[in-house]
C-alpha cells in the first residue's frame, strides 16, 4: 500500500509546497466569487498569449496588477532614484517571500543566470531580515531552463538560511484562476467567454508526462509492483463500481509517474502540479456532491473538455488516480471509519 506523499523541502532545493495554505477560503488571499469551469480552461490560453505580449517593465507591471488583487500583503516596490528597488520587485508581509522579476523580450540563459545571481545578492545584502523565500518570476514559457535549475540548487546550499520557488507560466495561471472574473477581465485585458463550448486546452504540465506514460504501455510488465491505495479510501470515496474499475485499471502506472517526477529537470515539479490538482479538487468539491462527476471534472481539467483519444483519457485517469493515491484529492476516511463489504484495492 502506498503511504500518502508528503512534500518535499528545502534539503534536496524543493520548492516548499503550499497544499496547507492554498484553500479556497483564506486570510492573506482573496477569497472570491470563483470562475466556472469553462472560464478556467480558457483562461490556460488566454494567459500564455498574454504572457507573449509582454516583457521588461510591462511584464513587472503584469505581475504587480495580479498580485496586488491575489494578495493583500503583498507590496509592489518600485524604484527610487538611485535607491533602485532596493533587490526586490514585490514583498509578501505575511509569507515573508521576496518577488525578483526578469522578462526580457528575447530569452537568454546566460543572461538569466546572471541576473538570477544578481537578484538574490541584493536581496540578501539590502533585505536582509526582510524575507525568508526568494521567488523568481520569469516569462518564459517553456518553464525552467535546466541550466538555471542546476543555479538554483547550487544557490539554496550557499544560502541554506533561505528557500527558494521559480514564478512562471503556470504560477501566473494558477493565481489569475483564483480572482472574479472581471478582475482577470481586467487584468488580461479580454472577455472570457460566456457560453460552455469545447476547450482542447489542455494542462500543459501533464502533457509530457502523458506522453510518457503511453511510451511506457508498451514495456511496463504485468509482474512489476503495483502501488495501491488502501481498500478503505476507495470504498470512503463512494465511486461507482465502473469508476472504481476504470481508477483501478491504471493503478499500475504509479510507479512510472514516481520515476517519472523523480529523474525530472525540474525537482519541483510533482509539488507544483500536486499543488494544481488539490486547488482544483477543492473547487469541484464545493460545487458537486458526486465523486463520479468529480473524477470526471478532473478529467477535462487535465484534457480540456473537448473529445479526446481512449489513450490521452487512460493516461489523464494514470494521473488522477496518482494523485489519489498521494492523498493530494480526495479525503481519507476517518480514523475508526469501517470498512465496506464492496469490492476495493
Amino acid at each position: 500500500m502506498l503511504t500518502c506523499w508528503q512534500p518535499r523541502v528545502a534539503e534536496d532545493t524543493a520548492i516548499p509546497t503550499e497544499l496547507a495554505n492554498q484553500q479556497s477560503s483564506r486570510v492573506w488571499g482573496r477569497s472570491t466569487v470563483q470562475l466556472s469551469f469553462t472560464e478556467r480552461l480558457a483562461v490556460r490560453l488566454l494567459v500564455r498569449s498574454k504572457l507573449s505580449e509582454l516583457y521588461e517593465n510591462a511584464f513587472e507591471h503584469f505581475f504587480h496588477e495580479l498580485m496586488c488583487l491575489r494578495y493583500v500583503d503583498f507590496v509592489n516596490v518600485r524604484t527610487a532614484g538611485s535607491l533602485g528597488d532596493l533587490g526586490s520587485d514585490g514583498l509578501r508581509l505575511h509569507d515573508r517571500k521576496l518577488y525578483a522579476c526578469y522578462g526580457p523580450q528575447v530569452f537568454d540563459a546566460d543572461k538569466v543566470i546572471d541576473k538570477f545571481n544578481s537578484d538574490v545578492a541584493k536581496a540578501v545584502t539590502k533585505r536582509k531580515g526582510q524575507f525568508e523565500t526568494f521567488v523568481f518570476v520569469h516569462n518564459d514559457l517553456r518553464g525552467i531552463h535546466p541550466v538555471l535549475s542546476q543555479q538554483i540548487a547550487e544557490i539554496a546550499v550557499r544560502h541554506a538560511e533561505l528557500k527558494f520557488e521559480t514564478f512562471g507560466f503556470t504560477r501566473f495561471r494558477d493565481e489569475l484562476v483564483q480572482l472574479t472574473r472581471p478582475q482577470v477581465e481586467d487584468v488580461l485585458g479580454v472577455e472570457l467567454p460566456v457560453n460552455d463550448l469545447a476547450y482542447k486546452f489542455p494542462l500543459e504540465e501533464v502533457m509530457p508526462l502523458l506522453d510518457y506514460l503511453a511510451s511506457m504501455r508498451q514495456t511496463v510488465l504485468i509482474g512489476d509492483p503495483v502501488l495501491l491505495p488502501s481498500r478503505d479510501k476507495l470504498d470512503f470515496a463512494q465511486f461507482t463500481a465502473d469508476t472504481s474499475e476504470e481508477l483501478r485499471r491504471e493503478f499500475y502506472l504509479a510507479t512510472e509517474i514516481e520515476r517519472y517526477y523523480e529523474s525530472g529537470i525540474n525537482p519541483n515539479e510533482r509539488d507544483e502540479v500536486a499543488l494544481a490538482f488539490h486547488q482544483e479538487y477543492m473547487r469541484l468539491w464545493s460545487e458537486h456532491d458526486d465523486p463520479d462527476e468529480i473524477i470526471y471534472h478532473l478529467e477535462q481539467y487535465v484534457l480540456g473538455n473537448a473529445a479526446s483519444r481512449i489513450s490521452a483519457r487512460r493516461g489523464a485517469l494514470a494521473v488522477i488516480g496518482f494523485f489519489f493515491q498521494t492523498c493530494d484529492i480526495f479525503e481519507n476516511p476517518p480514523p475508526g471509519w469501517p470498512a465496506s463489504s464492496k469490492g476495493g484495492a
